[in-house]
């Protein structure tokens, strides 16, 4: 069991087909966390800010496309925190509303202030919920994702683990789409560099990133001694699971000399 877990969920985890939220996935992911609190910090990195703010709200149709972002990332990012709130509480637990920017991991003192609320809000057992400040963010404030967001948190907080819960069940021998394709359930940080090849480049309609970026975080996090999973983040208990041990997705395993206390 990892003492302290940043655990990221991305949007096409947490929508419908429709692109509208998913309420059962998302209480379902409070009662996970909920049930790794018992043992373990939990600091949760999410997406879906700007995809609930368009569930909610119309603009024009020539509307600049970072002022809509921005619009949909205020209204939606308090849509998003009220359930969180909401699911927490019933499970006894007090969340935190955290936004960043790459501003405050260029900056000293930014970067120290937001280690120490972090710190703060885990030593009272608060879960900290984090997201990119999209309101504020321009392009040269721009994580290319939230994974790479949830790395530098990882990072931050000496985390031993980090779960990325995306669409797919883990990095695959081929494209998603083909029915033949399989997943690679470990790769160490010593023959990363093979593994490569089967990473594509396609990104999910809804989000930044893709595999390109979550490979290149853990790659980055192993080499910090950080262990990563890449696991379906649609499957029942399957943060519980792969916390506890089960071989699910891909695991980025660092070298045992670089494993993080």
């Amino acid at each position: 069991m990892y003492k302290r877990i940043v655990v990221k969920v991305g949007t096409k985890v947490l929508s419908k087909d429709d692109g509208t939220i998913d309420a059962d996935v998302m209480r379902h992911l409070a009662e996970q966390i909920a049930a790794l609190k018992k043992n373990s910090e939990v600091i949760l990195v999410t997406s879906g800010a700007v995809g609930m703010g368009r569930s909610l709200l119309s603009l024009a149709e020539d509307t600049d496309g970072v002022v809509q972002k921005q619009v949909f990332a205020a209204v939606g990012q308090v849509k998003l925190m009220s359930i969180y709130a909401e699911l927490f509480a019933g499970q006894g637990i007090v969340c935190a509303q955290v936004l960043a920017t790459k501003e405050d991991f260029r900056d000293e003192q930014h970067y120290r202030n937001m280690k120490n609320c972090l710190e703060n809000l885990l030593r009272d057992n608060v879960i900290p919920v984090v997201n990119e400040n999209d309101v504020v963010a321009v392009a040269e404030l721009l994580f290319t994702d939230n994974d790479e967001l949830a790395g530098l948190i990882a990072s931050q907080l000496s985390a031993q683990a980090v779960v990325i819960l995306t669409s797919v069940d883990g990095v695959l021998t081929g494209d998603p789409k083909d029915s033949t394709a399989t997943v690679i359930p470990e790769i160490r940080l010593s023959d990363i560099a093979s593994f490569q090849k089967y990473i594509t480049h396609e990104k999910t309609g809804s989000g930044r990133g893709g595999m390109q970026t979550k490979f290149s975080v853990a790659e980055k996090l192993a080499a910090e001694g950080i262990t990563t999973h890449i696991v379906n983040g649609k499957k029942k208990n399957v943060l519980i699971d792969v916390v506890g041990g089960k071989q699910l997705g891909t695991r980025f395993v660092p070298k045992a000399d670089q494993l993080r206390d």
